[in-house]
């Protein structure tokens, strides 16, 4: 029996181009297409994460003078969900923006995030990674009703951003 040399070229080049498709997704990863994660705790509870995509974020640039990031419902294993802004960021503690800056827990109403008392501490903000110690006080609207008599609920941990490729 004979084999022609053409055949195992054929399966050499298939395995070739199967092997290109297969890791054709190996570089997809927030250090090159921008990502991140915000991990943190409700008034000393077990910590949570809600990932964060590359449209999730937007970082100050020549023609934008603030950070904004917001969450998706999706991304939260407790439904929580948040937003907030900082205008014009600097590194160490930054104020947040009020009427942009709400967080809403196991899907109840949006609680304003208090912006006489909670801070964004930046500790990187440079051209690859954005990261931040979050400090947020807000009010209580799991009840359903946003109330200002209930206990401020505290909110702290860690902002983590790695800016993609075509971040602008």
């Amino acid at each position: 029996m004979r084999v022609r040399p053409e055949i195992p070229a054929a399966l050499f080049i298939l395995a070739g181009a199967f092997t290109l498709i297969a890791c054709g997704d190996i570089n997809k990863s927030w250090e090159s297409d921008g990502g991140g994660y915000i991990k943190y705790q409700i008034d000393d509870s077990e910590s949570y994460t809600i990932e964060l995509g590359q449209d999730d974020v937007e970082l100050t640039n020549y023609h934008r003078h603030y950070f904004h990031f917001k969450t998706r419902y999706e991304e939260s294993k407790r439904n929580d969900a948040m937003e907030a802004m900082v205008y014009k960021p600097k590194l160490g503690d930054n104020a947040i923006v009020d009427g942009y800056s709400w967080i809403s827990l196991e899907g109840s109403p949006k609680g304003a995030i208090l912006t006489d008392q909670s801070t964004m501490h930046f500790d990187q903000m440079d051209d690859s990674t954005w990261t931040a110690d979050i400090d947020f006080y807000i009010q209580d609207c799991r009840s359903g009703i946003c109330s200002d008599t209930l206990p401020r609920i505290h909110i702290t941990g860690r902002f983590r951003y790695w800016i993609g490729k075509d971040d602008d």
